[in-house]
């Protein structure tokens, strides 16, 4: 990959059409910042570049593979259809697009996109190697084997296609192979820290214990912030008994990674085979917590429950787990054994029978649904350590892989006229004539700006510019702007009825004043928000933290807050003013905390059309249109706003994306 993208980056540095000092300069920004794994950086270089030259391909291509690497497929494989669009002879543009549709397991159009790389550059090592890659998606691991063999013909040292050739050995057990493959490859390269962890794997499968913890201690000490090298140590130490060994990897991973919800099940097992009931029973809690419809969590706090002699709690977590999945008959016979413990023989006779009655269903249907075995077969083992999982990162991301970073997936927040603070750097760049009439005459010193925020202002600072306010209505009393400043400073500091106050007062001596009609409604907006959080009965709107694609709507009491007065403000800076986006996108946020998803999702739209084009827009539309089961707009959106700046938007598309 590094020489193909040295190759067009020397190419394009030599076109007559890279004669504009700008262009070249963003161009050699963005692939600095690439090469440093800044990917985000790199991606608002590109943007600028592609703002100035449209139909120019090496933008499209590089900023697609920064996109690629953010886990952002759906806006990688639109740079990349753009590439083959400006280029159809340009062979890396179907090979990376066709990588791209085969992580979406599309398998049958990638394999087209790698035929076509064929018909252009049939020496393309790297088309082996994604190919190949795809082979392994596909399980075909045989056809996998035989493109990294060409890709070796190609050139010996290519080292990836040593580890890749490996993996597929191992998949069809020739761990031989797979770990003289790795040998390999590390031979070629000795610092590359997944050709030890992989090769360790091997040994693990062929039962050397001690040559895989040893690989695998070479892997940490290359790279001591990947939490998968100490979870599949932690694996590794408890096939070869070293139990002790295996909780320590596990509170590290943890550690590194707080929310990774397959250790805390693999420590939850560990803590029951060690006698630990509390830890074990926590640690099935926070599983539960972040996987809320996976029905293994609560069956085994069950079993750990009934062992400790709760029966009745056994009772809830094993009719929690039949209520995700009716057709769980282990469950059944094991709540059949609880209800006998607690004296209720009815209950246990009748979760008796519907046990029997869905094996003799299971049995009756094909043999292929592997699925239903696990669940009907009575004598299967679920307390048993999960050995991998794709929910893996390094814990000291800065700019890079910013997909990874731990966030909180909610709404961006409404958007406000407030104080216009040389040092703020996310300020929201909107040209409208009534603005600059206010700016023209502001009375504080201060300039005004839409933001997501307020102004970070001191309360004495807040203190003194209202005095100068005040002062400054002496002179003239019925200035609509000294009522606006005075209305913005006290929703600074939360005094919020008197900034609803002010701006009413302000639109008392103009009733066409659209901005003040904005601000009130958002100050309103903010007071409910303090005053629910203080209440702790705050209406959260939010993706959950599993893989459900649904919103989460908590309220802790049966309170319903009343966003009339605020709709009723934005209807009417909407009316007075068709053009003034903030305001559709402000309502569409009350909207949505209405629960009233079809009309934010209008509002968002409506927003957009009318300017400026806002990444906010784009990101809650997205969330609310992944909430009802939209993925690919929702995703379309989701990869737009991270394409325009919102760095949490990668963290979505990784989660609800893929």
């Amino acid at each position: 990959m590094k020489r193909t993208l040295l190759a067009i980056l020397f190419l394009l540095l030599s076109l007559p059409m890279m004669a504009q000092i700008d262009t070249h300069h963003f161009l050699r920004q963005g692939y600095d910042d690439l090469n440093k794994g800044n990917f985000k950086s790199a991606i608002n270089a590109f943007n600028t570049v592609i703002q100035v030259k449209p139909d120019m391909l090496e933008p499209y291509y590089f900023r697609g593979f920064c996109k690629f690497r953010l886990d952002d497929y759906q806006g990688a494989y639109a740079d990349f259809q753009r590439v083959v669009e400006l280029n159809p002879y340009f062979a890396d543009g179907y090979r990376l697009r066709g990588v791209i549709k085969s992580l979406q397991q599309d398998y049958q159009d990638a394999l087209e996109d790698f035929a076509k790389v064929i018909e252009i550059d049939p020496n393309n090592i790297n088309l082996y190697s994604s190919r190949g890659y795809t082979y392994i998606l596909m399980k075909n691991y045989e056809m996998a084997i035989a493109d990294f063999d060409r890709a070796l013909i190609i050139d010996k040292e290519f080292v990836p296609a040593y580890f890749d050739r490996g993996y597929a050995k191992m998949n069809i057990k020739d761990f031989d192979g797979a770990i003289e493959d790795f040998t390999q490859g590390i031979k070629l390269n000795s610092y590359k820290p997944g050709g030890y962890a992989q090769r360790a794997l091997a040994y693990c499968e062929k039962g050397d214990y001690s040559q895989a913890i040893a690989d695998m201690d070479h892997a940490i000490e290359l790279d001591p912030q990947a939490t998968e090298y100490y979870f599949n140590r932690a694996i590794i130490r408890y096939k070869s008994n070293n139990l002790n060994g295996a909780m320590d990897d596990y509170n590290k991973v943890l550690e590194l990674n707080p929310d990774n919800a397959l250790t805390y099940y693999n420590r939850a097992i560990l803590n029951t085979e060690i006698g630990k009931t509390r830890e074990a029973v926590d640690d099935y809690s926070k599983v539960i917590e972040l996987n809320p419809h996976n029905i293994l969590p609560y069956f085994n706090r069950g079993v750990v429950k009934f062992e400790a002699g709760d029966y009745k709690g056994a009772i809830g977590d094993w009719s929690k787990a039949i209520e995700i999945f009716p057709d769980f008959a282990k469950a059944y016979q094991a709540r059949s054994s609880a209800r006998y413990q607690i004296g209720d023989y009815a209950g246990a006779k009748k979760d008796e029978n519907i046990a029997k009655q869905k094996i003799d269903e299971y049995m009756q249907r094909t043999a292929g649904d592997s699925l239903m075995a696990d669940f009907a077969d009575t004598s299967y083992n679920f307390r048993k350590v999960i050995e991998f999982d794709s929910d893996f990162y390094r814990a000291n991301m800065d700019d890079g892989e910013v997909q990874n970073r731990r966030v909180v997936i909610d709404l961006k927040p409404i958007i406000l006229l407030t104080a216009k603070m040389p040092e703020d750097d996310h300020l929201i760049s909107v040209y409208l004539p009534s603005l600059e009439q206010l700016n023209s005459k502001s009375p504080t010193g201060f300039g005004l700006a839409f933001a997501d925020h307020q102004a970070d202002l001191s309360v004495d600072t807040v203190r003194s510019l209202l005095n100068l306010t005040e002062q400054a209505k002496l002179q003239s009393t019925f200035d609509r702007s000294l009522y606006f400043h005075q209305g913005m400073l006290n929703s600074v500091v939360h005094n919020y009825n008197q900034s609803i106050k002010s701006y009413t007062s302000a639109i008392s001596i103009d009733p066409k004043f659209d901005l003040a009609y904005l601000n009130r409604a958002a100050t309103r907006f903010l007071m409910i928000e303090y005053m629910n959080s203080l209440d702790d009965i705050a209406p959260v709107v939010s993706l959950n933290g599993d893989n459900s694609n649904s919103l989460r709507t908590e309220v802790k009491r049966e309170v319903q807050t009343d966003y009339s007065e605020v709709i009723e403000d934005l209807n009417v800076a909407i009316e007075l003013n068709p053009q003034l986006g903030i305001a559709y996108y402000d309502r569409g946020n009350v909207k949505c905390m209405s629960r009233d998803f079809a009309g934010a999702i209008d509002d968002y739209t409506r927003s957009l059309e009318a300017g400026p084009e806002l990444p906010q827009a784009y990101y809650n539309r997205g969330l609310t249109l992944i909430y009802l089961k939209d993925k690919e707009k929702g995703c379309y959106d989701i990869s737009k706003a991270g394409e325009m700046g919102i760095e949490d938007a990668y963290a979505v598309l990784r989660k609800y994306c893929k």
